[in-house]
């Protein structure tokens, strides 16, 4: 028996499904409306009013929160010509003066940031890491800003100098911990990931560990750490890791674009449109220091010189072929590269070969020759020293230069002094060699 349903209680149901009805009418055009447009990130407003990063594709300037950025650290990665130093350099400037600053500078870029802004620079090759170490201490001790030029060193010795630095860095007394900016330019030479560096496996680790510190300790010690890369999969992930404010550039490889995709909440597919467009001096700013979600940041300009730019368009010197070849003395050159074929040549000689080929080179030589073929018939009794020269008929400085040869061969053995000196073969060889 099926029940009844009173005609007020249909009118209600069907009223309510078309009020359902128009609902999801009404999501799905404004789903279809914010995937044709859609809507513009929310823009930070600017904290102090003239800490300012760029502006952003959608207008409106793009402000730093300095306080953000030292609590939260920053990455910022870019393929080469991106302009990651670039943008290391706006944000040094910008907070130089408000925030104690070191600056590591692995190729000699940003000596003229010193310069305009009185930051103390160091030649690291003069240091060893105890100094090293000495040196972080008492910048923070007495609140300097530095740059350390590390262009000199080979990659392991910037390893060490990185370790001693950063540790002395984070193990200073708690009276010295005062907010500092410690920035580092292609910050994969010292926290590389795998095996993307040829430093010995102690070094690496050790370099590793201290800007992994840098990163995650250095916090509550008032270190803010503002990395620049290249690439995010050359980078230690235990770094990328600690950083919670992430500036991305121009990417090309497929790898790079899903990990950078991954890093600022994008998906595949917009990172995969956007990012191999981005031009140099563009980055998609992510975090509490910029933005609170991903907003596409035209770099502002930079007062200091930027070396790390390339060169511009220029033509080639207009000279023919025989005055460029005379210009570069390639005759000259190519000498000079045959007499170093021929000594890499002798350097990769077994040792008893090189002995042999220096003993038949010396001048010394023939007379020594000549000196061994005389007195070896009259071992064991040997001659005087001028008794052989008569007999060779060869003057006494050139048959003591023979003879100091074949005395360095251990085959000699003199007697006397003056004129009344003697030699003979050694005693043992002229044993083993008499019939």
């Amino acid at each position: 028996m099926l029940a009844t349903v009173e005609p007020r209680t249909l009118q209600e149901m069907h009223a309510r499904k078309v009020a359902a009805d128009r609902r999801g009418e009404e999501a799905a055009l404004r789903l279809v409306t914010s995937s044709l447009k859609p809507a513009a990130p929310p823009l930070p407003a600017t904290p102090t009013g003239d800490i300012v990063l760029g502006r952003a594709d959608t207008g409106g300037n793009i402000g730093i929160d300095l306080q953000a950025l030292i609590e939260g650290r920053l990455l910022v990665q870019g393929a080469s010509g991106s302009g990651k130093s670039w943008t290391l350099r706006r944000l040094l400037e910008q907070t130089a003066g408000r925030v104690q600053q070191v600056v590591i500078d692995p190729e000699g870029e940003f000596s003229s940031l010193a310069e305009s802004y009185g930051h103390l620079r160091v030649d690291a090759h003069h240091l060893d890491a105890a100094a090293m170490a000495t040196l972080a201490h008492r910048v923070r001790e007495h609140r300097l800003s530095i740059l350390v030029d590390f262009s000199d060193l080979d990659r392991e010795g910037q390893m060490i100098a990185i370790a001693a630095l950063f540790g002395a860095l984070i193990d200073s007394p708690p009276e010295h911990w005062n907010s500092t900016i410690v920035a580092v330019d292609e910050a994969h030479l010292f926290a590389p990931f795998g095996g993307h560096s040829s430093a010995p496996a102690s070094v690496r680790n050790a370099s590793i560990a201290a800007v992994t510190d840098l990163m995650s300790r250095g916090r509550k010690r008032g270190l803010a750490g503002i990395l620049a890369t290249q690439r995010l999969n050359r980078l230690s992930k235990s770094v990328i890791s600690e950083a919670h404010n992430y500036l991305i550039g121009l990417n090309t490889l497929d790898l790079d674009i899903r990990r950078a995709a991954e890093t600022i909440g994008w998906d595949a597919r917009r990172a995969f449109d956007r990012l191999p467009m981005l031009k140099p001096g563009e980055f998609v700013a992510v975090g509490s220091a910029f933005s609170r979600s991903p907003a596409v940041t035209h770099v502002g300009p930079v007062q200091t010189q930027h070396r790390g730019a390339a060169p511009t368009l220029a033509a080639p010197a207009p000279l023919d072929a025989n005055a460029a070849a005379r210009l570069l003395d390639l005759e000259h050159l190519a000498g000079v590269s045959a007499a170093d074929a021929e000594t890499r040549a002798a350097a990769a000689m077994a040792p008893g070969l090189k002995a042999v080929r220096g003993f038949i080179r010396d001048p010394a030589f023939a007379t020594a020759g000549k000196a061994w073929g005389a007195l070896l018939p009259l071992a064991p009794e040997g001659a005087t020293v001028a008794e052989l020269a008569a007999f060779l008929e060869v003057p006494a400085q050139d048959l003591a230069a023979g003879l100091a040869l074949l005395d360095a061969q251990g085959v000699l053995e003199f007697t006397g002094e003056g004129a009344t000196r003697a030699v003979r073969v050694e005693e043992h060889i002229a044993k083993e060699l008499r019939p």
